[in-house]
């Protein structure tokens, strides 16, 4: 690899870390985060929103991948999450940079969803593109890490010691899961190759929400509690940081087309159902 330095933002989450393994010994990495923690990284930054030190690194940066932003956001913040992180990096990149971009969205963007999710996810897009020359988008699909770090997602769907899975909906949303493995490799490969453009990153194979819960539970009778969509609809506003976006991403569908990501990263996506088989 020949890239000398690598910026993640939002490092500390679950591609952040999964990332930062895979570079490690093969490119120094800067990673920004808002508190303290222990990463595989050449450097640490901590609360880099109001760093001078991290705005440097963001001004110096020749690859940046921007990870800040998630699905469940401290008090269902979503513009904080996601615009506010991307107005930061971008002020902090010099005039005429020519630093390549990686951003992590999320699939069925659009700053005319009602979704508060996708339509900061959306802004945020637009705002790179129009303080980088280069700026490849992911529009991942739901992320599902291995069965020893299943990631939040699949972690909400395990069942663990509770009698059934809960989920929201009728379980048959159509749902087409990206393995964490290919996330990364996606990000790696789009440091290394001047590919511009915004790509959907699902996984290989659809299956219900239910098939889901099934497969990682390894458990084809697994039992699984269904909260109608209409009460699911309901929950935010009586469960504490339980964000209305959240809720109706996990009541729909959930899929996006790999042709052109497949094509121009040559990625091979990883099958779940071969990650958490019995015997994966």
């Amino acid at each position: 690899m020949s890239l000398e330095t690598v910026v993640i933002t939002g490092a500390s989450g679950q591609v952040g870390k999964a990332l930062l393994s895979a570079l490690q010994g093969k490119t120094r990495t800067v990673a920004l985060v808002r508190k303290h923690a222990d990463l595989p990284a050449s450097e640490v930054v901590t609360d880099w929103m109001r760093s001078p030190t991290a705005r440097q690194m963001i001004a110096r940066a020749e690859s940046i991948v921007h990870l800040a932003g998630n699905l469940k956001p401290e008090r269902g913040e979503y513009k904080a999450a996601n615009e506010a992180t991307t107005e930061v990096l971008c002020s902090a990149l010099r005039n005429g940079t020519s630093a390549r971009i990686i951003f992590l969205s999320f699939v069925g963007a659009s700053e005319s969803s009602s979704n508060a999710y996708l339509s900061t996810k959306a802004r945020a897009e637009r705002a790179l593109r129009q303080a980088a020359p280069h700026v490849a988008v992911f529009r991942c699909t739901h992320i599902i890490g291995s069965p020893d770090r299943p990631g939040p997602t699949a972690l909400n769907l395990l069942r663990g010691a509770a009698p059934k899975v809960t989920i929201l909906g009728s379980g048959r949303q159509t749902v087409a899961p990206v393995f964490l493995g290919d996330v990364v490799s996606a990000i790696i490969t789009a440091l290394e190759r001047d590919v511009d453009g915004t790509f959907d990153l699902p996984g290989p194979e659809s299956m219900t929400l239910d098939d889901l819960v099934r497969l990682l539970n390894r458990d084809q009778s697994v039992p699984i509690r269904h909260i109608p969509a209409p009460l699911a609809r309901l929950l935010p506003f009586v469960v504490r940081d339980l964000p209305g976006a959240l809720v109706d991403v996990m009541l729909g569908d959930c899929v996006g087309d790999p042709t052109r990501v497949r094509r121009e990263f040559g990625l091979m996506l990883t099958s779940l159902r071969q990650v958490w088989s019995p015997a994966g």
